[in-house]
């Protein structure tokens, strides 16, 4: 499952106030997060994500947990896309969007690092 962990990382509703909805288009690729949702305990949140890949649109939710000092950015189980390309660079942008608003957190572990690389570099 992709994943990536983002250590030192502040609280969801620091994240919930900052959020803005973000496109993102990469060639033909269409990447867009619209909504953010903040459960009651503060230790989750949903971040409802489109990915279009040639042509093709996948919708699916981004599962933020809240840990003591770190935040895992992962696919909701229940939605469970096709792990592709662009559904991969959704969570790098969401991973992104973290990082950038608490920038003394840092990237702990992951399988997506080729993404973050790429990502971060184009935003």
């Amino acid at each position: 499952m992709p994943h990536v962990v983002i250590e030192e990382a502040g609280d969801l509703q620091g994240l919930f106030q900052a959020f803005v909805p973000i496109m993102h288009r990469a060639g033909t690729d269409i990447l867009k997060v619209q909504e953010f949702y903040v459960g009651r305990s503060g230790k989750e949140a949903l971040l409802e994500s489109v990915a279009i890949e040639q042509g093709v649109a996948r919708s699916f939710f981004v599962q933020l947990k809240r840990h003591e000092r770190s935040i895992t950015v992962r696919l909701l189980p229940a939605t469970d896309p096709e792990k592709t390309p662009a559904v991969k660079q959704v969570m790098a942008l969401i991973a992104g969007f973290i990082r950038t608003v608490y920038p003394a957190s840092h990237y702990g572990k992951t399988n997506l690092q080729e993404y973050l690389n790429v990502t971060t570099s184009s935003i």
